[in-house]
């Protein structure tokens, strides 16, 4: 028997993510959208559990599970896509720091981000020529004579929070001539000599997230703040993007749910003009289309959150979910500004926001294309 609905706990969760979102965060999101990074925000979550929603309570986390986390995602979403995708790679290095890192990795550098004595956790993967191809990646990490420390060389970019991060996640070749098995994962204090950060970026959307490019030069890495043995960063990556593809569909989702949201509050004004014109029929079955492609999409982020929780390959319906709720959610959007009145294609009314907010979704992470690769690929193997 299959069980679509949360319980108890998770519904707590998503709670606790609700009540900030529409009290707190609502009050800022408006200067958010209009770039100012979303520091007390951040801490506010921090200070319910958010930062960490998987992780255990005894560091500062909410135990919770990967259903809570999209549960919450959305909710965040919905009010502001910026604190949310901040939240959402916070959450993503928690995670690789719980399922990779050892108990002083964790005590070190988990605690922090869990508790907001860290603004945010940053995932520096991307780079100049290697972003769908991340085993391509060029940055270097060479192990000093002695075996004591790493020295990573390199440029990343499009990088979340990088400039405010307090710790951030570094994937490097310890090994040039192994491919993806010469990869690995590094925890990396930003301030460490020979890191800087370069411009920010000025997006479409997401405006009061920070997103900065990052050059490592030369900097030192103890040896005991690499994440895991060397060779397997690229599986801390792709483990890490399974469970994102999840969040940033959560994220893509409530996103649209907010101009649904925008659509249906205007619709009782506009509802006498749409008679009169013979267009009230048109309006409610596009309403009806927005709604039950975001209906569908939301079970695929469900099931695939579902699997995780229960341990299984996930990768297939990861990428799926993405695929279908990022591009849904471009939908909605696009479909709520054809719905939209005059007033609400301004840049700063929620149907705008949403818009602009809701096409990254469909690049970051995994491009579209990028998905069908991988459910492709996912079913050839199964095959």
């Amino acid at each position: 028997m299959m069980d679509f609905l949360p319980n108890a706990d998770e519904l707590r969760i998503q709670g606790l993510a609700r009540s900030y979102a529409r009290g707190p965060l609502a009050e800022r999101a408006a200067a958010h959208d209009a770039g100012a990074f979303p520091t007390a925000s951040v801490l506010g979550l921090a200070g319910f559990g958010l930062m960490g929603i998987k992780s255990p309570v005894a560091l500062g986390g909410l135990g919770g599970t990967n259903v809570a986390y999209v549960l919450a995602i959305r909710e965040v979403a919905q009010v502001c896509a910026s604190t949310a995708v901040t939240m959402a790679v916070t959450n993503m290095v928690g995670d690789m720091l719980l399922q990779f890192g050892t108990a002083a990795q964790q005590e070190r550098w988990l605690r922090p981000l869990l508790t907001g004595a860290f603004t945010a956790g940053a995932f520096a993967l991307t780079e100049p020529s290697a972003g769908s191809d991340a085993a391509s990646l060029g940055t270097k990490a060479v192990l000093s004579d002695d075996g004591n420390t790493y020295a990573l060389t390199g440029t990343k970019m499009w990088i979340t929070s990088g400039d405010v991060a307090g710790v951030i996640l570094v994937m490097a070749k310890t090994d040039a001539d192994a491919g993806a098995r010469g990869i690995s994962a590094f925890l990396v204090d930003p301030a460490s000599a020979g890191f800087s950060v370069g411009r920010h970026e000025q997006k479409m959307g997401l405006k009061g997230s920070s997103t900065v490019s990052l050059t490592f030069d030369g900097v030192k890495v103890p040896v005991e703040d690499r994440l895991g043995p060397e060779g397997i960063g690229f599986r801390i990556a792709m483990t890490a993007l399974d469970g994102g593809r999840c969040g940033i569909g959560a994220q893509a989702l409530g996103i649209a749910q907010a101009s649904l949201d925008a659509v249906l509050a205007s619709m009782a004004a506009r509802k006498r003009d749409d008679r009169a014109l013979g267009t009230d029929q048109a309006a409610a079955f596009r309403i009806a289309d927005m709604a039950t492609r975001m209906e569908a999409a939301w079970l695929m982020v469900l099931r695939a959150s579902a699997l995780k929780d229960a341990g299984q390959r996930m990768s297939r319906e990861a990428a799926m979910a993405k695929v279908f709720a990022t591009e849904a959610a471009g939908f909605v959007t696009k479909t709520a500004m054809g719905l939209a009145s005059a007033a609400d294609l301004r840049t700063d009314s929620p149907i705008g926001r949403a818009y602009r907010d809701a096409r990254v979704a469909r690049i970051y992470e995994g491009t579209s294309e990028v998905q069908r690769i991988v459910i492709a690929r996912e079913l050839v193997r199964a095959s």
